[in-house]
């Protein structure tokens, strides 16, 4: 008997909602990156998309309800992001460079679109009070998949006790800072920069900048 993918054994109407749906949410990221949530409106969204307003109402009851449906895709694609990195092969260094790369790499892509998100969240409106803390507990979920990583190395005696959380969120600061400089900076990241700010965010974490001599 072969297996099937979820995406195989989805009939076709419902495959066909389904691209309808990414096809509006395509349209809004990327109106709301460039315009902000407040000032692009549905039909703007809709006529993105190549979608009549009111095919549009088939898919989302609202602006609102297509903004936090992009909030939840994004974070959804950020803790398969932090699984796939803490499964890959290799030792923990291996598996945090990977995640600093693919992290920067997800902002990179994805910078604009934050920024009008926090931006929304943070006019301090009551109906979003709710969303915005399901945000922060969804994010700790990165932050304990992450946190594995560095625990099986505290455990082995590799890296200094503490708190991993506190490592991930230091870790994470560190990945935006330098992403975003890099990014204001030069507009954009090759893959070759992309490795090597990756690699000095980790050295850095594990390894300190001190130059350490050893005693002859």
């Amino acid at each position: 008997m072969s297996e099937h993918s979820p995406q195989e054994t989805l009939s076709r109407r419902e495959r066909e909602k389904r691209a309808r749906q990414q096809d509006i949410l395509n349209a809004a990221r990327e109106l709301f990156a460039a315009k902000g949530f407040r000032e692009t409106t549905l039909d703007e969204i809709a006529q993105k998309a190549e979608f009549g307003k009111g095919t549009l109402y088939n898919y989302f009851a609202s602006k609102e309800d297509i903004f936090h449906a992009l909030i939840d895709q994004l974070l959804e694609d950020s803790i398969v992001m932090a699984r796939q990195c803490a499964s890959s092969d290799g030792d923990a260094r291996a598996k945090l460079t990977r995640y600093a790369r693919s992290n920067m790499e997800f902002i990179r892509t994805n910078g604009e679109l934050f920024h009008a998100i926090v931006e929304e969240l943070h006019r301090g409106r009551k109906s979003e009070a709710a969303r915005l803390q399901d945000i922060i507990g969804r994010s700790r979920t990165v932050a304990n998949i992450i946190g594995a990583v560095l625990q099986t190395e505290m455990d082995a005696g590799t890296v200094r006790k503490g708190e991993p959380a506190d490592y991930v969120t230091m870790l994470d600061d560190m990945i935006r800072g330098l992403a975003s400089r890099q990014i204001l900076l030069h507009g954009t990241l090759s893959p070759d920069e992309l490795d090597r700010q990756a690699g000095l965010i980790i050295s850095i974490l594990l390894d300190g900048i001190t130059v350490r001599h050893s005693k002859g």
